[in-house]
């Protein structure tokens, strides 16, 4: 049983066969190790990559059952590959597309090392939609900010890595 103080946030990037089951068998591994998935982002056929799909996907555990985890994800059948990253890695962005009650301003977007990556997407009645993107290290302290201010009023993201 992992300490909550042992506890860190990774990230998991791993390439696919393009084959029923890729997904199960992956949540099945970290399940049985009593380790949840916080977010899952998967997408097929990344030809120019020369890999049928990946899946990636944030986890939070000790090291020691992140290394548990990535031997037995790689010798699952349906995976050909795995990339880890600690959650803070520069490599990582993170995107979010939030509903706003009000346009946000600079201010709001404004990291302590970066402004993030801020577009208008849509209005209406609703609100203002906005895709977001930066850092994990960058973006969370931001979207926490907004929501805790009552700026947002819907969220979905997904981290992602390059």
């Amino acid at each position: 049983m992992m300490n909550n103080a042992e506890a860190r946030r990774w990230v998991f990037r791993a390439h696919v066969l393009d084959r029923a089951g890729a997904l199960t068998s992956i949540a099945s591994a970290f399940s049985n190790e009593g380790i949840s998935i916080n977010t899952v982002v998967g997408h097929g056929l990344e030809k120019r990559a020369g890999v049928d799909g990946s899946v990636v996907m944030t986890f939070q555990c000790s090291e020691h059952e992140k290394d548990i985890m990535v031997r037995k994800v790689r010798r699952l059948s349906k995976v050909t590959g795995l990339e880890e990253y600690p959650y803070e890695s520069q490599k990582l962005r993170k995107s979010a597309i939030v509903t706003a009650v009000r346009p946000l301003a600079p201010r709001d977007v404004a990291g302590d090392q970066t402004f993030l990556t801020c577009e208008l997407v849509g209005e209406d009645v609703k609100g203002w939609t906005y895709f977001l993107a930066g850092s994990p290290s960058e973006l969370d302290p931001i979207l926490e900010k907004i929501e805790t201010d009552g700026v947002i009023t819907d969220i979905v993201y997904s981290v992602v890595g390059l």
